[in-house]
């Protein structure tokens, strides 16, 4: 079986906040409340039993508040460090350090809970769940209240029965429900603990179940190990180095797009690693300066990766489709031949891919964009078990027919999943589209109006 791609949650994805510090003659909701040249370190672990072993996470997660905007939010510079390890056969064996990664980056923080400028890939990474929208009022934190994410998922908040906000003493209960819930059957819980008197978080526990992939359950605990106070001057070097490093990272995303798109991908690498150099000549922090030779390291391995996508692409871009023939999982025949006339979509993908789940809400509103016009998705999956492609037809109620293309993917030099090939009427490649994007419903709406619209 392949590796499934989403697994238990890492407690760098649990919430931290703080609430008001006097508690008043009746209860109010919390809210944020933090103080420029605050610090804060919380410390962590998890670990996941399942059959034939275990996996584990440690986490040191620091918050730098560097800042207060002219609207009541704050300038927020996170740091999280985590290592994911692994041990095989008895599940209470201690688990070795593993992979290490590293997450530095800066957004703006509301009272109530609101992110704003958040960096490229701030929901992928499960930075939104670092910080969780407060209730309107103490009556909304009575009945409960929920915060809705992408494709219907959404986290569901209760007071706990040991709550006491009186007396300073805030405790929450959350619950995750969403597509990613029902398709790889797992849950997530946890219990999160706040001092309302010190204005901060000092404890969560989480609990998490999976039945697919890795079948198994798991348990871990994050906790404040400091609240310290940084000098002023530390502080304000901190975010102008850090607004040093966001611009070459913002830098390092546009040549990585040349060199995807094939526009002097050499220069392009060879300009970016020098403006790298010379922006971590800039700076002086070696916490900044560690964060530029990780983005240099980063940034070259990349580029290779984009280059060789570039040239598996240009095998296939504009060039007679290869054919097949296979049956859809109901045993009914299709070809690509016997779709000539029409544009063509295959989307590739498979169960345990997490980023192909994760496309699909958005394929679909493709399908009943084009309903009654000459096009055609294609699911390409390429499960070996049939019962798992059926599970995912059926929880997200797909509107195209599902293939089994075992095989498949080699003729369109399919590596990374999900990948999407278009193909116009006349049976030659006209896109490629690998991995997930937020803008993939409109990226290839684009590319399949313009090719309705073509003549041969």
């Amino acid at each position: 079986m392949k590796p499934i791609a989403f697994c238990s949650l890492s407690l760098g994805l649990l919430a931290w906040l703080t609430v008001p510090a006097h508690a008043a003659e009746s209860p109010k909701a919390p809210r944020y409340r933090l103080q420029v040249g605050q610090q804060l370190t919380y410390e962590g672990s998890s670990r996941f039993h399942y059959e034939n072993g275990a996996h584990g996470t440690t986490d040191k997660m620091t918050f730098w508040v560097a800042s207060q905007n002219g609207d009541g939010s704050w300038r927020i510079i996170a740091r999280n460090e985590n290592t994911f390890g692994q041990v095989h056969g008895k599940s209470d064996e201690p688990i070795p350090p593993g992979r290490a990664e590293e997450i530095f980056d800066a957004f703006d923080l509301y009272p109530d809970g609101r992110v704003a400028n958040p960096p490229q890939g701030f929901r992928e990474k499960g930075l939104p769940d670092i910080f969780f929208p407060m209730p309107a009022d103490f009556a909304s934190a009575q009945r409960g209240w929920q915060q809705e994410k992408e494709a219907g998922d959404k986290s569901l908040y209760l007071l706990a029965k040991q709550n006491d906000p009186e007396s300073g003493k805030w405790v929450f209960e959350r619950t995750d429900q969403g597509l990613f819930n029902e398709v790889y059957l797992s849950t997530s819980k946890a219990v999160i603990h706040f001092d309302g008197n010190r204005g901060l978080i000092t404890r969560v526990e989480s609990e998490y179940t999976q039945g697919y992939g890795f079948n198994g359950k798991g348990k871990g605990i994050l906790e404040l190990k400091s609240a310290a106070r940084k000098d002023p001057q530390w502080i304000a070097q901190l975010a102008s180095e850090t607004d040093i490093l966001l611009k070459a990272k913002a830098a390092t995303r546009d040549a990585l797009k040349a060199v995807q798109q094939g526009n002097d991908g050499d220069k392009n690498v060879a300009a970016t690693e020098k403006m790298l150099r010379d922006g971590r000549e800039k700076v002086k922090l070696p916490i900044v300066v560690a964060q530029f030779n990780a983005q240099l390291e980063q940034f070259k391995s990349s580029a290779s990766y984009q280059a060789e996508e570039k040239k598996r692409e240009n095998d296939v871009l504009n060039k007679v489709a290869a054919d097949w023939s296979t049956v859809d999982i109901d045993g009914n025949k299709h070809s690509l031949a016997g779709y000539r006339g029409k544009v063509v979509v295959l989307d590739f993908w498979y169960r345990g891919c997490g980023w192909c789940i994760k496309a699909m809400p958005q394929i679909k509103e493709v399908v009943t964009h084009y309903e009654g016009k000459p096009v055609v998705v294609l699911g390409m999956n390429t499960d070996r078990i049939e019962k798992d492609a059926r599970f995912v037809m059926d929880k997200l109620k797909l509107n195209y027919a599902t293939l089994k293309a075992e095989g498949l993917p080699e003729k369109y030099g399919v590596q990374g999943f999900p990948t999407m090939i278009v193909i116009d009427q006349q049976g030659t490649v006209r896109g490629r589209h690998v991995g997930y994007s937020a803008t993939l419903r409109e990226d290839l709406i684009k590319q399949i109006d313009g090719l309705l619209t073509s003549r041969p």
